[in-house]
C-alpha cells in the first residue's frame, strides 16, 4: 500500500513539474512584469497634456499590464518629481525636461515613452492686468505669476520666456496654483496677474474673456516660434536603477501608453475622446473642453517615440536660465530610452 501511495505522489509531482515546464516558456516569452504593484505620480492628471495616461487608464490598457497601478495626482510636475526622488513613487507621468535637470544634479532619470511632441504650455495675462498695461513679457516685472507648482515645467517655461526677454528671475513672483479648478479660481479671485498653464484651464479662461495669451505652444507653429525647434514634453520617466531592475514592468507600461496613443491617433473623433474622459474634467463646460481637446491633438505623439531634434533643443532652452544645467556636461543619450517603444511597436505590428 505504501508503495502505491508513493507512486501516486511521484506522479502528482511529475504532473506539477510538467505543467511548470509548459507554463514557464510562455511566461518568459510574455515578459511578465517584475512588479505586481507600483505607484505612478502625475503632476495634474486632469490636464490635457496627460490625456494619453487617462486614455490608457479608462480603456483598461493599464489594467492589462497585470499590475495594480496606483496613480497619485499632484498639483504639478515638481511635486511629482520629488515623489520619485524621495522614493514614494516608482514612475512619473511628467515632462521630459526634468530628466536633463536631474542629470545636472547627478541623478539618473530617464524617459522611456513620450506622450507629447509639443508641450501645450501657454503664458497669458489676466484681462485686468492687460487693461492696466501689461502687454509684454517685460511688463510682467514686479507681477504675481501663477504656475502649476514651483519647480514644474510651467515654471521652467516662465523662466525661459522672462530671461529671454531680458528680465532676471528675481523680477517677478511665482505662485503655485495647480492645473485645474484652483488655477481658474486664482485668476477669478485676482490672486495672480498672469499664469502659465495648460488646457483645459487656458481654453476655459480664454473663452470667458478673462485672459489674453502672450505665448502659446499648443501647436507645431507655436512651439517652433517659441522654442526655435521641437520641445518634447509629457512622457513617462523613472530612475535608471528602476528601469534596469524592472525591464518587463517598464515594457508593459510602454505598451499600454503606445496603445493609448494609437487609439488617440486613429479614426476616433474628438467626441469619442471627450466621452472617455471623467465628466469632472470638463470643469462645468463640455463644449469648451471639447474645443480644448481639438486644440491639443497636434501635440500628442503618434507612436511614443522621442523626436531626434528634441533633446538638444530642450537642453539649449534649459541652459538659458538654469546655471546648473548650463555648467553641466549633459549626456542626452542617458536622459531617454528608445528600446521599449521600439519593442512595443514591433509587438503591435505583429498582431
Amino acid at each position: 500500500m505504501k508503495g502505491v501511495i508513493g507512486v501516486r505522489r511521484s506522479l502528482r509531482w511529475l504532473a506539477v513539474i510538467l505543467v511548470a515546464l509548459l507554463v514557464w516558456p510562455a511566461a518568459a516569452q510574455q515578459g511578465r512584469p517584475e512588479r505586481s504593484r507600483l505607484v505612478l505620480a502625475v503632476g495634474g492628471k486632469e490636464a490635457l497634456v496627460y490625456l494619453p495616461l487617462t486614455v490608457a487608464e479608462r480603456l483598461g490598457y493599464l489594467r492589462e499590464t497585470g499590475m495594480q497601478i496606483d496613480i497619485q495626482n499632484f498639483a504639478g510636475g515638481g511635486p511629482a518629481l520629488r515623489a520619485l526622488v524621495g522614493g514614494s513613487a516608482d514612475v512619473v507621468s511628467g515632462f521630459y525636461d526634468h530628466t536633463i535637470q536631474m542629470q545636472a544634479q547627478g541623478r539618473d532619470i530617464r524617459a522611456f515613452v513620450m506622450q507629447q511632441r509639443y508641450p501645450g504650455l501657454v503664458l497669458a495675462v489676466t484681462k485686468a492686468a492687460y487693461d492696466a498695461g501689461v502687454r509684454s513679457f517685460l511688463d510682467l516685472r514686479g507681477k504675481r505669476i501663477g504656475v502649476t507648482a514651483p519647480g514644474s515645467s510651467t515654471h521652467f517655461f516662465l523662466n525661459f520666456l522672462m530671461t529671454k526677454a531680458g528680465a532676471s528671475l528675481g523680477d517677478f513672483s511665482v505662485i503655485g496654483i495647480g492645473a485645474g479648478a484652483t488655477a481658474v479660481a486664482a485668476v477669478r479671485n485676482r490672486q495672480v496677474d498672469a499664469l502659465v498653464n495648460v488646457d483645459p484651464v487656458i481654453s476655459l479662461l480664454e473663452t470667458a474673456g478673462e485672459i489674453v495669451v502672450l505665448a502659446d505652444t499648443r501647436t507645431t507653429t507655436g512651439t517652433l516660434r517659441t522654442f526655435g525647434g521641437p520641445y518634447p514634453a509629457a512622457c513617462l520617466y523613472a530612475t535608471g536603477e528602476f528601469i534596469e531592475r524592472n525591464p518587463n514592468t517598464v515594457q508593459a507600461l510602454t505598451l499600454a501608453m503606445v496603445k493609448a496613443l494609437q487609439w488617440i491617433r486613429s479614426r476616433h473623433s474628438v467626441e469619442d475622446i471627450v466621452n472617455l474622459m471623467p465628466p469632472e474634467y470638463y470643469q462645468g463646460n463640455r463644449e469648451v473642453y471639447t474645443r480644448a481637446v481639438r486644440n491639443m491633438l497636434q501635440s500628442y505623439s503618434p507612436d511614443g517615440r522621442m523626436l531626434e531634434a528634441g533633446p538638444p533643443n530642450v537642453l539649449r532652452v534649459l541652459s538659458q536660465f538654469d546655471p546648473q544645467v548650463s555648467r553641466a556636461r549633459i549626456d542626452l543619450s542617458k536622459t531617454y530610452e528608445t528600446r521599449f517603444v521600439e519593442a512595443a511597436l514591433k509587438q503591435l505590428r505583429g498582431k
